[in-house]
């Protein structure tokens, strides 16, 4: 539910004068239909705050810059119908996830962390369940140190809050952002690269055969 601040109320939050609060609507009419009169009172949406303070717009312009431009990647890549990110975009995924370790783990040490976490699942649920992992291993932008991205499927709905707390459990140590799967938010993050070219990746489960998926394996091969 919207909130809203009465003029005086808003003005003394965005600390301007009303004719800069009226002249930022007469250039945004849409902005001012969201306004609204109570009483002969004009009523301002708390959230239209933000528009008024250069650092949240800077902060969102930024957003939407990384946005576009991984909607921009991720159409590139499905446009080559082959391609191993267009099969895995079109797949079903439960959970997207990504672990920052806290020790500098290099990239071999990740992808063994990664191959583990899905060995303890595919030995406490393989057997009641369909279970599919694909990550990719990235180095830290601002420190030394990788860390990996990945998306899981759970095919029983009944285990996947076990498995999630499973998944907690085995990155107790470090930090773990997890989240339910959005092929336009989350997924986009990886699958919307430039390729997967000088990327350390690899594709796990344990009924790759049946969904065509056994040929990209890099890694262990008992995982088909």
């Amino acid at each position: 539910m919207k909130e809203f601040d009465k003029v005086n109320d808003f003005l003394k939050k965005i600390k301007k004068g009303k004719s800069t609060l009226y002249r930022f609507y007469r250039k945004n009419e849409d902005l001012f239909l969201e306004t609204k009169k109570k009483r002969n009172k004009r009523l301002i949406p708390v959230e239209h705050a933000k528009y008024f303070d250069s650092e949240i717009l800077h902060d969102e312009n930024k957003l939407l810059v990384q946005q576009n431009g991984c909607m921009k990647n991720l159409i590139n890549c499905l446009v080559d119908k082959d391609s191993l990110q267009r099969r895995l975009w079109m797949m079903d995924w439960s959970f997207f996830a990504t672990v920052a370790y806290k020790a500098e783990r290099n990239q071999k040490s990740c992808f063994k962390m990664m191959h583990a976490v899905y060995d303890l699942l595919i030995e406490k649920y393989g057997d009641d369940t369909s279970v599919r992992l694909f990550f990719t291993t990235e180095p830290f932008a601002n420190r030394e140190g990788y860390h990996n991205h990945f998306v899981l499927y759970v095919e029983n709905v009944k285990l996947r809050e076990q498995v999630i707390e499973e998944i907690k459990q085995f990155f107790s140590f470090d930090r773990l952002d997890f989240s339910v799967y959005d092929k336009f938010k989350a997924g986009m993050f990886y699958l919307a690269k430039e390729g997967l070219v000088n990327e350390d990746w690899d594709i796990l489960g344990n009924n790759l055969k049946n969904e065509n998926l056994s040929n990209e394996i890099k890694g262990n091969d008992t995982a088909i």
